[in-house]
């Protein structure tokens, strides 16, 4: 039975709206942790408006398909321009990087979030869920364990030294509404505890030049903020979490 969740709103500095955004729906809405692109110019700002809101847990979104790398020089995953390379240019629509090329920008991603953040991720995430890709988990599981940090996971692997929170991912698009929430049988879920990824923002022109998914975020936004939510979270007595109280 679900008794702890965790909500998490994914690509934190990536826009000027997002992040505001991400803070609102924390101060007022359900959310209690977001992931930030340490790649993208919004980064910093994103930083300094944090440091006002300690309840909320800041991790890292592992970038690999947007923006540019923090490392120059790698080849399995860039383009002529130096580049990330976007999804839709892989065969398969999603890279395969090479590992140790992997390792290193990975590593000096985290190393940016501790820079401008001064402290560690709360957790590590990615954006389009590149870290979990076969190839690219071991190396997102050696670092989480280099850091000592949770890591975001659809399924129980063994080799984890975290409580398992379960991904809920499909708060997305049409089903981002209230009803979502409400129609929600919390008696139904066997994990106990949950993270369900969000993207809520207002719009601004960055956002709509950058992803094909836009509108529908401020919908969630209404939905993470609304009344009849925080009633639900209430009266099903579950409590709000961030990745911090994931024992081990």
């Amino acid at each position: 039975m679900l008794k702890k969740l965790i909500v998490n709103a994914d690509d934190y500095g990536m826009t000027e709206a997002n992040t505001i955004s991400t803070i609102l729906c924390h101060i007022d809405g359900i959310l209690t942790s977001t992931t930030m692109m340490v790649n993208m110019p919004f980064a910093e700002y994103g930083a300094k408006l944090a440091k006002d809101y300690p309840t909320l847990g800041i991790g890292i979104h592992l970038v690999l398909t947007m923006g540019r790398p923090l490392v120059e020089g790698a080849k399995s995953y860039t383009d002529e321009n130096g580049d990330f390379r976007r999804p839709n240019t892989y065969e398969k629509h999603m890279p395969c990087a090479d590992p140790n090329e992997l390792y290193t920008e990975w590593k000096a991603q985290i190393e940016k979030f501790i820079e401008i953040m001064g402290k560690k991720p709360t957790h590590i995430d990615s954006h389009h869920h590149v870290h979990m890709e076969e190839a690219h988990l071991p190396i997102a599981l050696k670092l989480a364990k280099e850091y000592d940090v949770p890591l975001r996971l659809k399924k129980e692997i063994d080799d984890y030294d975290f409580q398992f929170a379960k991904l809920i991912p499909n708060f997305y698009d049409s089903n981002a509404t209230i009803n979502y929430f409400l129609d929600m049988n919390p008696m139904e879920v066997e994990d106990e505890i949950c993270e369900l990824m969000c993207h809520p923002s207002f719009l601004d022109d960055r956002l709509l030049s950058l992803s094909s998914y836009a509108k529908p975020r401020t919908i969630e936004m209404v939905v993470l903020r609304s009344q009849e939510v925080k009633s639900w979270i209430k009266e099903k007595n579950i409590e709000l979490i961030n990745f911090t109280d994931l024992k081990k």
